[in-house]
């Protein structure tokens, strides 16, 4: 399997807010992108999902995370699609979907 380059890190002090976006469509694929795992240096506060302009049945969007910092510390931040079928269907991660974020006060 080919190795991926990770996209940079992302750079934040204690007691800020970022957003991390992803290209997603969930209604063509049947894919969700869901938060796997995070590191104890930031809060998930919030998720929201944003179609393309102008909105057409099947095209994409973009799904949208938000986080709070809370303490130094650094850690991954990884997304998953996931189709919820029976068994879930779990894809890996792509290059988008892998971050890393340093917090420093």
């Amino acid at each position: 399997m080919q190795e991926l380059e990770l996209l940079p890190p992302i750079h934040k002090k204690v007691g800020e807010i970022f957003e991390i976006s992803i290209p997603s469509n969930p209604a063509s694929t049947g894919y969700n992108c869901l938060l796997s795992e995070m590191p104890s240096c930031v809060y998930f506060v919030e998720s929201t999902y944003v179609p393309d302009e102008p909105t057409i049945p099947g095209r994409g969007g973009t799904s949208k995370f938000k986080f709070l910092t809370v303490e130094n510390g650094d850690g991954k931040i990884i997304f998953h699609s996931v189709r919820f079928s029976h068994p879930p269907d779990i894809l890996d991660p792509t290059v988008m979907q892998q971050r890393t974020v340093i917090v420093e006060q």
